[in-house]
């Protein structure tokens, strides 16, 4: 999963043309199936509920959708790489609820605080994201 180090990749202010990017360093979180992280001890099955709720801080939980298994991103284990190195090789975006909820993952995560999603106010569209 392709996250930024300042919290957005587009390019920002009133002089940014459209679709371009603030800069070129990316992080990627990797993403493994909840099977595998439980067959190798690394979630217990004491902690399976856990993982689900989506309260273990260093875990991102996505559920199982189309085409994908249920599955964790592994926050505590980011790779900084170049944009050019993976420009080719998207295939999807977080949007709406999704893009709000890995916010406050992120805050929990690094910054050891968790609030209520409500104080983030509205879920932005994908046109009113800007951070």
């Amino acid at each position: 999963m392709l996250i930024s180090p300042s919290c957005t990749i587009a390019a920002q202010g009133a002089t940014a043309r459209r679709g371009s990017y603030a800069h070129p360093a990316r992080i990627l979180v990797p993403l493994r199936p909840v099977d595998e992280l439980v067959e190798n001890g690394i979630i217990t099955d004491s902690n399976i509920g856990m993982l689900r709720a989506d309260r273990l801080r260093n875990y991102l939980y996505l559920p199982e959708a189309e085409g994908w298994p249920e599955s964790v991103g592994l926050l505590y284990m980011p790779i900084t790489v170049h944009h050019d190195v993976i420009a080719d090789e998207r295939v999807a975006q977080l949007s709406g609820a999704a893009f709000w909820h890995l916010r406050m993952k992120l805050m929990a995560f690094v910054g050891g605080f968790v609030i209520d999603p409500e104080e983030l106010g509205p879920t932005p569209t994908d046109t009113e994201r800007s951070s």
